[in-house]
């Protein structure tokens, strides 16, 4: 199984690399249906939600996350034990909230009219009020030379080889900015991951392309993913985007 730099459908300027990629089971998940309104028993503690990067937490300490909100009306947040930063969509809700939602409709936070917030979890149904902890630097991808994406890709393949013998071979471009290796290199390990809460995946080839928006789709075995590395992680498909589109629930662009 190569490691290194061979032929594409990209033509000779790209780069190959052999993955196989773990089926095991997924990471830490915090998606659920949009929630009720909020009871009593649920009290937001007021705060004043700057624009920025800040650290959350609930009273207990069971849920902490980061919520970026540098980047205009989308929300970037990374809970504590998660790898991956899930981009928010925000929506109206009663009451003047604002209701940060995935692509698929799953609530993550609510934003109280009065400045609270209120994080969603698969443990935590109902919601529960977080406290701000401190400012924190924004969520952007890493900047990565080529030489170190391959390295990346490299252990991807070498932790899935462990767990699985079926390779899936992966197809990117050979000459990109260190941004866009960053914004790539996450992409796949999103692929990575939605592929192993997609059983019986029939997927053997992942081409990562760059674009002007970011985007999914399945061609046969192959899954097509393109990301736009300006618009960081806001530029590539998240994981659940990907396992819908590799189960057949979705087809095409996902942000």
């Amino acid at each position: 199984m190569s490691q290194g730099i061979g032929p594409s459908l990209y033509g000779r300027g790209a780069a190959v690399f052999a993955a196989a990629l773990t089926l095991a089971a997924p990471g830490l998940a915090h998606a659920q249906q949009q929630p009720q309104r909020q009871s009593n028993s649920v009290a937001p503690q007021p705060l004043v939600t700057a624009v920025g990067a800040n650290r959350y937490s609930t009273p207990d300490g069971a849920v902490r996350f980061v919520l970026d909100r540098s980047g205009g009306r989308a929300a970037l947040v990374r809970f504590e034990g998660d790898p991956e930063v899930h981009v928010l969509r925000p929506t109206m809700g009663a009451g003047g909230d604002e209701i940060f939602q995935t692509e698929n409709g799953d609530v993550r936070l609510r934003v109280t009219s009065h400045g609270g917030i209120i994080v969603y979890t698969r443990a935590l149904r109902t919601g529960a009020a977080a406290s701000e902890e401190g400012r924190v630097a924004p969520l952007t991808p890493e900047q990565l030379a080529f030489a170190e994406m391959q390295e990346r890709f490299r252990a991807l393949q070498n932790r899935a080889r462990r767990s699985v013998g079926q390779p899936v071979l992966f197809t990117v471009p050979a000459q990109m900015s260190p941004l866009a290796a960053g914004v790539v290199t996450d992409a796949a390990e999103r692929a990575a991951e939605g592929l192993s809460e997609a059983p019986m995946t029939n997927v053997r080839h992942v081409i990562i392309g760059i674009g002007r928006v970011p985007a999914v789709a399945l061609r046969g075995d192959t899954l097509i993913i393109q990301v736009a590395p300006q618009l960081g992680y806001a530029g590539r498909p998240s994981s659940s985007a990907i396992r819908n589109v590799v189960m057949g629930q979705v087809q095409g662009p996902e942000q």
